[in-house]
């Protein structure tokens, strides 16, 4: 790798990184809190797909611990503590930057349609997020929850509330995750050619 490409994936990583830390900052700011979480996502996935899934793994770490330290300095809601622990904060985070790499590499091999293909492995990255999150807030806060559910009116079980995050927040994230990975992707391989 000469130095030019060296220097533009690490100025591209950064900037990924800056918006990150950007999008998880102003969940902070109630009127932006719901808008600014759709795009959290976004960055992680990108450059998962355009730099492999090591450099999206790195990416989803570090989307990982600025949520994790975004729950500890500046909590916004009462869901914020359930992110203090890494295991929910930053490993489904990890994640995201990994699985769509592999969807669109599959989704292009099997279709050679590169939109459609992004748009799927953008889908799958917030799905991913959202699957894991639940997962891991059910083998770590299983008890809370269920107690928060009942009091928030949502239901009595934990799938109550696994249905309730999925129907309010996965929808819209997956399809502005799906989008906004397309539109992207694409804008960046014609500005690189």
């Amino acid at each position: 790798m000469n130095r030019n490409t060296k220097t533009s994936k690490l100025t591209f990583l950064a900037i990924m990184l800056a918006l990150t830390i950007i999008f998880v900052s102003l969940t902070t700011v109630p009127t932006a809190s719901a808008s600014m979480a759709l795009f959290i996502f976004l960055p992680t996935i990108i450059t998962g797909i355009i730099y492999g899934p090591k450099s999206g793994a790195a990416m989803g770490f570090f989307s990982g611990l600025a949520t994790l330290l975004k729950s500890l300095l500046a909590p916004a809601s009462p869901l914020d503590y359930l992110f203090l622990n890494p295991l929910v904060a930053i490993l489904p985070r990890i994640f995201i930057g990994v699985v769509p790499y592999y969807v669109f590499k599959l989704c292009i091999k099997l279709t050679k349609f590169k939109t459609a293909s992004l748009l799927i492995a953008g889908v799958s990255g917030a799905l991913t997020n959202t699957l894991l999150v639940i997962f891991m807030l059910y083998l770590v806060y299983r008890e809370n929850i269920i107690k928060m559910s009942v009091e928030l009116g949502i239901g009595t079980t934990f799938a109550a509330f696994a249905i309730f995050l999925i129907t309010t927040s996965a929808l819209i994230e997956s399809s502005v995750a799906g989008v906004g990975t397309a539109a992207v992707v694409n804008v960046y391989d014609r500005i690189n050619k």
